[in-house]
């Protein structure tokens, strides 16, 4: 009989803390935005954005304005119990937060039942946390990687300090692994900020994706044009927030 400690490690291996399962709905933003999905929402971020539209996955301290319940809010699962959440007739799985990466070894084992059961995966991160070689293996195993990184690195508006919110060897990683880069931007000033980090992580332009801040269709809309005219000035992506187009900042669409 194993050692009950040793079960217990190797247990908790396949265990993820998550908020919600959700959907089908539409992916909302990124390079596949308007198609059908199921969305994984995991629990807990290593930031703390000011700005942050999903703060009932972090903020048990009010930082954000409210405090909630981590004991209502979060839920510790087995990785096939979750899998078994997900619509088996919807091909896409979105998997944000949170902060998804934090629990990347449960995580790759989540997206291999995933992956197993037919259907494509994305990551939604914020580009913190270096990637581990497994996801490299993943993609030899099912001959390609099945993964899509959504990668969000958070500019100086989002509050968090710069050398707390930017990891240039992990954005690099994540640029090995086909990732796309999405920015959330605010004001004019951030196109300087990531025209600097493109530069610094070597990120190409057909790569990038500027997404307007946003919790409602009015704040999203209101941005809309310049960021509109900056995309086609850099020759970089546009994505709008649908969800929020259609529902503003609804919750589980």
């Amino acid at each position: 009989m194993p050692d009950t400690d040793e079960s217990n490690k190797i247990m908790s291996k396949h265990l993820l803390t998550i908020s919600e399962v959700f959907g089908p709905t539409l992916q909302g933003e990124g390079i596949s935005q308007g198609k059908p999905a199921t969305f994984i929402r995991t629990a807990l971020c290593n930031l703390d954005c000011k700005w942050c539209d999903t703060p009932f996955t972090w903020d048990w301290t009010g930082k954000n304005g409210y405090a909630y319940s981590k004991a209502l809010e979060t839920r510790r699962l087995p990785t096939d119990t979750i899998a078994d959440m997900v619509d088996k007739h919807c091909k896409r799985v979105v998997i944000s937060g949170g902060e998804p990466m934090i629990q990347q070894t449960s995580l790759l084992q989540l997206v291999r039942t995933l992956r197993e059961r037919g259907h494509v995966v994305e990551i939604e991160t914020n580009g913190t946390q270096i990637p581990n070689p497994e996801w490299l293996a993943l993609a030899v195993e099912y001959s390609d990687l099945g993964v899509q990184f959504n990668v969000s690195p958070k500019l100086w508006h989002s509050g968090v300090e710069w050398d707390t919110a930017i990891n240039i060897d992990a954005l690099t990683a994540y640029k090995h692994l086909g990732a796309v880069f999405k920015f959330v931007v605010k004001q004019p000033h951030c196109i300087h900020q990531i025209e600097y980090l493109a530069n610094l992580a070597g990120l190409e332009a057909d790569t990038i994706w500027l997404m307007p801040e946003g919790r409602t269709a009015l704040e999203v809309t209101d941005n809309l044009q310049w960021v509109f005219d900056e995309c086609v000035r850099h020759n970089w992506n546009l994505t709008p927030r649908l969800h929020v187009l259609a529902y503003n900042d609804k919750r589980g669409i």
